[in-house]
């Protein structure tokens, strides 16, 4: 999965599902091209406020897909000619967990935070 944050196309979108054909300018937040003249242009506050709307998921989302790496790289304890300690199948089981215990947040440089990963045993 490539996550990617803010998102200006979904917001832009889900602002305006009917507008198809624009280009906007992430780096200046400006649009370079509106071709819909029936069809009203989103404001930088519109679209900031969808962004901003987005941010809960793509942090899930984020930590989703972190917790899914640690689990893959756990996959060797659960194989079917070996028998897990109780420490791996708990260990196992805090990461499957998280989405449902965790509160993740983002810090200034996108990276997670407020996350109690489980210790690999």
């Amino acid at each position: 999965m490539n996550l990617h944050f803010p998102d200006y196309t979904k917001a832009i979108s889900g602002l305006r599902p009917e507008a198809t054909h624009y280009a906007f300018n992430y780096d200046l937040k400006e649009f370079e091209s509106w071709n819909h003249n029936d069809i009203s242009q989103p404001s930088i506050e519109e679209i900031d406020a969808a962004i901003e709307a987005q941010k809960p998921l793509y942090v899930m989302a984020k930590l989703r897909e972190l917790r899914d790496e640690k689990l893959a790289q756990s996959d060797w304890m659960a194989v079917s000619d070996r028998t897990m300690t109780q420490a791996q199948i708990d260990y196992r089981q805090a990461l499957r967990d998280l989405p449902a215990t965790a509160d993740p947040q983002l810090d200034e440089n996108g990276n997670l935070t407020n996350v109690n990963w489980p210790e690999e045993p």
